[in-house]
């Protein structure tokens, strides 16, 4: 049996999750959109393969992703070859604004991943940039207070070519995940990555030193009501500059 390390977000997990997420990927991105009052353009961030963005595009946005894993990078140039310039190799916090949009998503927990304070910060910071005057950011995530409300520990998941197990540790805000990868073939696989869960207050105290203020709050991409321990957030700030 080979056993390995790998990053929480690379091939295998692209190998095993994709087919999962992608089915619902397209609902997802018309939802987004929706919620973001059908904008003209679009800066994902953090996004992946490109599973929402290929979609914008196809539907004629002008769109652009931003995206710090090289396979996912490559993986979004081989699939889409006509809009290869349309991702951006590197973290947000390191991009020069090259030119501001009507809306910028973060969707599916695509924040909070091994940050500082500081590059927290430094993102906050930078999607207020990217965003034109009166635009919109939508950010989906998991909820601090939903977390805490239904705590487990861990769970199975059946993902092609095998099984997924993920353990839980959460202390304050930290939530620390060890997956292992359990491959039909024989081999396993383990990773452990640090993920922080906001609550809806800490993400109004990161957004608004940067002129984004709360405009809604739902559950889900489906617009549903929020209420505090909801398993996810689903916030939408505007850009407001002053007169």
């Amino acid at each position: 049996m080979e056993n390995g390390i790998i990053d929480y977000f690379g091939e295998l997990y692209y190998k095993c999750f994709a087919t999962k997420l992608e089915q619902r990927s397209e609902q997802e991105a018309r939802l987004a959109l929706k919620l973001l009052d059908s904008p003209r353009s679009i800066l994902d961030v953090g996004c992946g393969w490109g599973r929402h963005l290929q979609y914008f595009l196809r539907w004629g946005l002008d769109a652009w992703g931003v995206e710090p894993n090289p396979f996912f990078v490559q993986v979004f140039k081989e699939r889409n070859p006509l809009w290869s310039n349309r991702i951006i190799h590197n973290k947000l916090q390191n991009l020069n604004v090259f030119k501001q949009f009507s809306a910028v998503v973060s969707l599916w927990t695509s924040i909070g991943w091994d940050q500082s304070d500081q590059e927290e910060q430094e993102l906050f910071r930078k999607l207020s940039e990217f965003l034109s005057p009166g635009g919109l950011l939508l950010l989906d995530v998991d909820n601090l207070k939903g977390w805490q409300a239904r705590f487990c520990r861990k769970w199975w998941e059946r993902v092609d070519g095998g099984y997924v197990l993920d353990q839980h540790a959460l202390k304050g805000s930290k939530l620390t995940t060890t997956r292992q990868f359990l491959l039909d073939a024989g081999s396993t696989y383990k990773v452990t990555r640090q993920l922080k869960l906001y609550t809806l207050e800490d993400l109004q105290a990161l957004a608004e030193p940067y002129q984004l203020f709360l405009r809604a709050t739902y559950r889900d991409l489906s617009g549903n009501p929020f209420y505090p321990e909801a398993p996810r957030i689903v916030a939408v700030f505007e850009k407001i500059t002053a007169a």
